[in-house]
């Protein structure tokens, strides 16, 4: 199986210019759990997901430690932090550093990247544009159509 099989062919896409808060805002009216990144020539510059988002709350110095995170902790520490981030943009801390595909790349290619790198979307780019995207619901469909499911 491809990704030409499976694709999502309506790429779910946000500027990276977008403020935080008004990307989370998309996120939950959309449920969804992450975007491609567009510059304003609609050029792929990055992703977003709700982890982003959540990790970018977390100092650094917490990242690696969680006992430290765990002890450090305060009550209305998170909603001060959570308004810290509130007003920067998604090129603050959208992933630069993404996997994209093609529509000829395997199906168990981009599965076993899914598991390695906890990704939730992936962008599909063909002739550098952005054409669908893969993300974790088209990989459950490939697996219901490869077990038989409906």
């Amino acid at each position: 199986m491809l990704v030409k099989d499976i694709y999502h062919p309506h790429p779910r896409t946000i500027k990276e210019d977008t403020t935080i808060k008004n990307a989370l805002s998309l996120l939950i009216k959309n449920e969804y759990n992450s975007f491609i990144v567009v510059d304003k020539n609609e050029k792929v510059v990055g992703v977003l997901s709700l982890q982003d988002i959540a990790g970018a709350t977390v100092p650094d110095e917490f990242k690696d430690n969680i006992q430290m995170a765990s002890a450090m902790y305060r009550m209305g520490y998170f909603s001060e932090r959570s308004q810290e981030i509130k007003d920067k943009k998604v090129k603050d801390i959208m992933r630069r550093n993404f996997v994209w595909v093609d529509l000829e790349t395997n199906i168990m290619a981009i599965t076993a990247d899914f598991l390695k790198n906890d990704l939730y979307i992936v962008p599909v780019i063909e002739k550098n544009k952005l054409i669908g995207i893969i993300t974790r619901s088209e990989i459950k469909k490939a697996l219901a159509v490869a077990m038989g499911l409906k």
